[in-house]
Order: C-alpha cells, then structure tokens, then sequence
C-alpha cells in the first residue's frame, strides 16, 4: 500500500465505479490458502507394472523420470508459492464491459525510468464456492513502454512480447522478466487475447485481470503507489480498483528467502503508556528513498491478537538522537491503512534526509499499548542501511525470540528476508519448473501407454518371445524369493528350537527340581535365582529374534544402536569403548546380512563375559570402500590358538561359519595372557 510522503497519508481516489458483478463473488470468504495441488506438483511414481514393463523398452520414458528427479531436487532449493488469505485489496485491476476495442492497463512512473524487470501476479477468486486460479490473467499479452501517454506510432519500446504455450503453466506463479536496457515513464500492458473462464465456471464473460502490476529498479518497485489508468475499469464492491494494482500487496505477501529465521522480531508491550517508540541509528545522515514496515507474523496455527500492526503511529527522521527539528514525513491515523496480513507496509519518501529514524506508535484505545513488528527496513543509495544497526527503544520485550535488535537482522518472523528481483526471479523459476515437471509428466503417461499398447501389438503378432522371457524370469525370481523366505523361517525357527527352546527346558527341569528340594530352602533359592537368570536370558533372546524380524528396523543407523545397546547390557561389568568409522547410508539391510553380523557380534561379547575374565574391552566398526571391518579385542586371559594341539570348539566354528555366510573372513589373534582380538572384513551388501 502506498502513503504520501508528506503530510497525513492518503491513498489517491479514481474514477467511475460500474456496480456490474461479472461472476457472483460477494460474501463469498476465499480460502487461507489455495489447495496444494494447485501450487505443487502432485508427485507420484509410476511403480505399476505397466509402467515398470514400460521403463525396460523405453530410453525417452527412463530420460523424462530422471529429469523429473532432478526438477524436485531443483524446487527443494527455491521459495515456495503460498498464496495468503484474499482481502479486498489484493485482488487489483478488472477490466470493464467496453466490447469491440483491445483492452489495456498502464502505470505512470512519474519519471523516465530505465527499470531492470517487470512482474505481473495473477489473482484468486472464487466462483460458485470453488477458487479459480489466475483469474483473467491473458495467455498471451504485451508489456510496453514509451514517454508517449498514448502510446502513439513508433513512440514506444515492446519490452515482453509473451505467448504462453502450455496448459500446465502454474497459474499463481508471477510472471517476471528482465527488461534490458530499454526506459521510459508509461507501462502499459495489453492483453493480446483475453481469459476466458471454463464452460462450468458459470460465466462466459472475457476478462482482463491482474492482482498487481510491480517495476523493478534496483531493490525497489518504483510503480508503487503510482497512478494507474485504463481503457476501461470495474470497481465492485469495494474488490477491485485501479489503485490496487500498485498498492504493492500481493495474494505471496512479502518477498522471503528458505533460510528459517532465528528470531520473530520486535514487540512492545506497555500497560500504561499513551505511546512509545523505537529508533534506528544508521550512523551517518543520508537520503532516505523509502521505509518499509514487516508485519510479525511468528509460526503457529492461530494468530496472537496481541501482536498488532500498528495502526496509529507516525515516522519521524532527524539527524539529532533527541529528534530536535525532526522531519515527519509520514503520519497514519486509525483505519488509514487496511490490516497487512502477510505484505509489507511501504512508504517511499523522495525528500527525505537524516541519521536517527524514529517509529512512534499511540495508542487506539483504553487498555495496553501492544505491537510487534518483524522487521524495519530503511532504503538509501539502493540499498536497506538498516541491516545491522543500532536500536534503541523505550520499552522491548527482550527473549522468546523477541528483541530490539531482531528489528534490523535482516528476518521476517518465520525466513530471511529477499529482495523483489532476487525473489520475482526464483519464484517464476518454480513456475517454469512445475510446468516442465507436468509437461514431462503428460508425455511419461503417454510412453507408458504407447509402449504397453505396443506390446500386446507384439504379443498378438507373435513377437511376444522377449516379453515371456521377463515373465519367466520374473516367475523365477519369486520363485527363488519364496525359498529364500522359507530358508529364512527355518532358520528362525531353528533359532526359536535351540536358544529360546533349550531355556525354557531348563526353566522346566529347575522347577521340578526345585519342587522336589523344598526340605532344603538354600537348594530352593540357588534354583530359583537360576530360573530367573534363565527366564532373563530366554527374555533377552526373544527380543532379539523380534528385533532382527519387525519390519522398519533394518537400516544401520538401527543396526549401530542395536549394537551399542547390547554392549551396554552385557559389558555392563567391564571397561569398554564403542567407536564407529566411515560412512553408514540409510539403505535397508538384508535380513539374513542382519541376521548374521548381530548373531556373531552377540556371540562373541556373550564369549568375552563367560569366559574372558577381562576388565577392558574394545569395539571398532569401520566401512570403507565397500567393505566392513568389525575388531573386538579384550585384555582377558586368551588362548594359545597356534598350539598344534589347539581343537576349536563350537563357538569359534560358529562365528566362522556365519562369516563365511556373511561372505567374508575371520580373523582370531590370542595368546595366554595376552587377551583375544577378532577381526570380521565382510563386503557390505
């Protein structure tokens, strides 16, 4: 929105008003936000078997997916298109009824100006209770300027020329382009064919329509607030006006960057006070070109009524701290200004000059004096001098996120802060992409039916040889699969028989015997506490079956907490370090690969606790070029493993038999005395 620079702001009144309603939209709320699949491309990939038999045949199909996978990529690095709730100024220019004659909508800069780009925003309506997206935005139209108001023979310089090819140009995104060089003091754009609404949208009326009309010079809009003039105009019901599409509010609020904010921004609250300010020291006297005012708005599903715009306040400049002989180039009275909602608040100010910038805001009513601003930004030589300065305050809420220097860090509320032309230019960059993104995607499901179609075309003609050998192939592999499986429920249930079999069958025989001792109690509790010893085991080794079974909990992020947790259970006693190297990707594991490494791991720590007698135990877990290195070595009593007289017993054949299934080696260096070290070295999977 835009004030006047000197004296009490006021917004500049146009012409006739026509009462003609084009679609019936009174009373009628817009949504908070458009529906995500109007924004964002719907993502959902093709895993069906048409589509997997059509990736074998197709190269195109394989080369559409991957450059699908790299415009999402793309999208995660630029802002996002979230359209805020409509209010009646943001919904901007509407052509009039004049028939028979091009329409046309132009901005007066006030100046010859050389600017860098031009943005056009479309609008959301709703008709009929259902939101349409780019309300009256022409597919194709032209951007002109010229000195010549009339735009006369040969007195103006096309700067876009745009003709829009594909239905599935995103509709909300703003259409941004460079202007290269080329100046003057009139914008005009004509629409060069008009929209026109779908046959059930309920109106057949040709339209020109747009949310706002912006001119980039540096970081600033220099249409702002400029007068606006037309072929011809409605203005219903207090929607649609001429000035609106300068008024610098837009359906994407202010410009905003990815980075997350650290803070939510300024914020007063007195209970007493008539009024209070804060103050900008910029630390030189310069010519201040504009102001502009970020509205707080912190994360969370509710607004704070506690956090107001203010609404009564004024903005002084002097080059004095105590503001002697200050210049008050804007003042604002209650219901001047419509509530921001998510845009800034801009005031430019050609005559302005100073070092200490001061905001005052009074109070409206009885009761507190309470607002909040997320950011102050003060333009000078095309720049905002404001970040990082000085600020001072009569009184801050200082913590929580809230601060007096947060006015001036270069955040809104919620993200960093952009400039038009850095934002403008990323977000039509999205645009671009959605629609190449749902360009491809059209002709993806067109290979993938053309392909199918074209196989059963073969199979009816008898060329049906290569798709039966996948069939085959494909019968095979399930085949093998379900044998796998069954392995793997032997196996399980192999485990089951002989660990959580064999102590439930000591639990049973200690029972008995227990039950048959009970003249003699010391006999009774020494079997009692073996029975709970056994029932904690046969506890300890369900889990873990359970564990290498349950879905979700194959990853070796899992695997390494696993490990970690068992240590802590069974090296609870001794003196151990757990360390991991190399990198460990987020991939699932192979249940059996899972199965094996943990088993062995367990084994051999349960080995080191029974029969080790050591203080000191050592874990290391490396990955390195597609290998893994597991080292457990202890200081306990060894064994002399080089005696010829050595006979490995079941424990060492076991871990080497599930070594060689892991598809790897083992190594087991000990010595009387000297302690024991083992080294599995296994291909990852």
């Amino acid at each position: 929105m835009a004030l006047a620079a000197t004296g009490w702001a006021q917004l500049p009144e146009f012409g006739p008003i026509s009462t003609e309603d084009p679609f019936e939209m009174a009373g009628e709320p817009l949504p908070e936000t458009v529906p995500k699949d109007l924004i964002e491309p719907t993502v959902s990939a093709g895993s069906g078997s048409a589509d997997q038999f059509a990736r074998i045949f197709s190269a195109e199909l394989r080369d559409i997916e991957e450059r699908q996978a790299e415009i999402l990529a793309e999208l995660e690095r630029l802002p996002r298109l979230v359209q805020s709730a409509m209010q009646p100024e943001m919904f901007g220019y509407h052509s009039g009824q004049v028939k028979g004659r091009q329409k046309w909508v132009q901005v007066d800069l006030g100046e010859h100006v050389k600017p860098d780009a031009v943005a056009l925003f479309p609008v959301t309506v709703q008709i009929q209770n259902e939101p349409v997206v780019g309300y009256g935005f022409p597919r194709r139209f032209r951007i002109d300027i010229s000195d010549d108001p009339n735009f006369g023979d040969y007195k103006y310089e096309t700067v876009i020329d745009h003709r829009e090819t594909s239905r599935f140009t995103p509709k909300e995104a703003p259409f941004f382009a460079r202007v290269n060089g080329l100046g003057g003091r009139y914008v005009r754009v004509t629409p060069l064919t008009m929209w026109r609404p779908d046959e059930d949208a309920g109106t057949k009326e040709e339209v020109f329509a747009l949310a706002e009309l912006m001119v980039i010079k540096g970081p600033r809009n220099v249409a702002q607030g400029k007068t606006v003039t037309a072929l011809d105009w409605s203005e219903l019901s207090n929607f649609w006006s001429r000035r609106y599409l300068t008024d610098g509010r837009t359906p994407l609020g202010y410009p905003i960057g990815l980075d997350a904010s650290p803070t939510l921004g300024y914020r007063c609250d007195s209970q007493k006070a008539q009024s209070r300010w804060v103050q900008i020291d910029l630390e030189e006297s310069m010519s201040i070109e504009e102001i502009r005012l970020i509205p707080a708005n912190p994360p969370g599903s509710l607004p704070d009524p506690t956090l107001e715009f203010p609404l009564q306040f004024r903005i002084e400049i002097s080059d004095s701290p105590d503001m002697r002989q200050a210049d008050a180039p804007v003042k604002v009275l209650p219901g001047q200004l419509p509530k921001p909602g998510s845009n800034s608040v801009i005031f430019p100010l050609p005559a302005s000059y100073g070092r200490y910038l001061r905001l005052i805001v009074e109070r409206r009513t009885e009761g507190p004096l309470s607002f909040a601003l997320a950011e102050m930004q003060i333009y000078a030589g095309g720049r905002n001098v404001a970040i990082g300065k000085q600020v001072t305050a009569e009184e801050s809420v200082e913590g929580n996120g809230w601060s007096r220097q947060a006015l001036v860090d270069g955040f809104g509320s919620r993200n960093r802060l952009s400039e038009y032309a850095e934002w403008l230019e990323a977000l039509s960059i999205r645009g671009d992409l959605i629609r190449e993104w749902r360009d491809k995607e059209q002709r993806r499901l067109e290979l993938v039916e053309n392909t199918v179609a074209k196989g059963m075309r073969w199979i009816g003609s008898g060329v049906g040889s290569l798709v039966l050998l996948i069939i085959v192939g494909l019968t095979r592999g399930r085949a093998r699969r379900r044998k796998e499986m069954e392995a793997l429920r032997q196996q399980i249930a192999s485990d089951l028989h002989d660990d959580i079999g064999s102590n439930l069958s000591s639990i049973a025989l200690l029972a008995e015997l227990g039950s048959s001792e009970a003249d003699e109690p010391e006999l009774v509790r020494e079997e009692l506490g073996e029975i709970k010893r056994t029932a904690d085991k046969t506890v300890e080794s369900m889990r873990d079956i359970v564990w290498l079974i349950r879905p979700g909990e194959e990853t070796w992020k899992q695997m390494i907490a696993r490990f970690r947790e068992t240590a802590a259970k069974l090296l609870r006693a001794h003196d151990y370090r757990f360390e991991t190297r190399g990198a460990m990707h987020e991939e699932r594991l192979p249940l059996d690969f899972k199965r094996d490494l943990f088993l062995m791991y367990k084994e051999i720590l349960n080995n080191i606790v029974r029969h080790a007698e050591a203080r000191r135990v050592e874990i290391e877990l490396e990955t390195k070029r597609g290998r893994l290195m597991l080292r457990i070595a202890d200081d306990g009593k060894g064994f002399d493993n080089l005696d010829q007289n050595f006979r490995e017993g079941n424990g060492l054949k076991n871990l080497r038999r599930r070594a060689q299934a892991l598809g790897g080696n083992l190594k087991v260096r000990s010595a009387a005395g000297e302690g024991t070290t083992i080294l599995l070295s296994a291909p990852l999977p």
